[in-house]
């Protein structure tokens, strides 16, 4: 297994904490990532120095840096995708929208076949209501229910008429 380099530096001074988010600010700006952006700034303050000015570090030793910053470097900038991953999930994304066009055409269909179902059935209901209204006034009988005696010869006699054979007996 492959040991890879890591750096923990802690912070403990304000002036550092300002320096790292002004470094994340500028990082931003590039459009790079906090990492990528210190690794390009550990490179360019090597690049500047010149291995006959050096203090403390050899040659050798700031050769090895630079070795092992180009391969931080390449193993942050490997995309996560390719370009035929990237494809291919967009024709599967394309797919999808498809599929789910179709699915909300079906559900719309559905929905129209059922309020055309709707409109027809309550058109019936209203068709036999009024079927059923015609039908109730010829089955509801109104009955005098007072016992009326005028009435009830009225309805035997006539109007005006008195009971059996009153007209004759005014004549007399």
């Amino acid at each position: 297994m492959v040991d890879y380099p890591q750096i923990n530096i802690k912070l403990l001074s304000e002036e550092d904490r300002e320096l790292v988010e002004r470094a994340k600010q500028r990082a931003l700006e590039l459009r790079l990532t906090f990492k990528e952006f210190v690794l390009l700034c550990l490179k360019g303050a090597l690049v500047e120095e010149s291995p006959h000015s050096a203090d403390s570090a050899t040659a050798a030793e700031i050769e090895a840096l630079k070795a092992q910053i180009s391969a931080l470097l390449e193993k942050v900038s490997i995309p996560y995708a390719s370009k035929s991953e990237v494809h291919t999930l967009q024709e599967r994304l394309n797919h999808l929208r498809v599929g789910i066009s179709n699915e909300i055409k079906k559900d719309r269909e559905q929905l129209a076949s059922l309020t055309l179902a709707l409109a027809k059935l309550s058109e019936g209901i209203a068709r036999l209501e009024n079927q059923i209204e015609q039908l109730v006034p010829s089955l509801n009988l109104e009955v005098d229910g007072e016992g009326n005696s005028d009435s009830d010869s009225d309805w035997l006699f006539g109007e005006g008429s008195s009971g059996v054979g009153g007209e004759d007996i005014e004549g007399l």
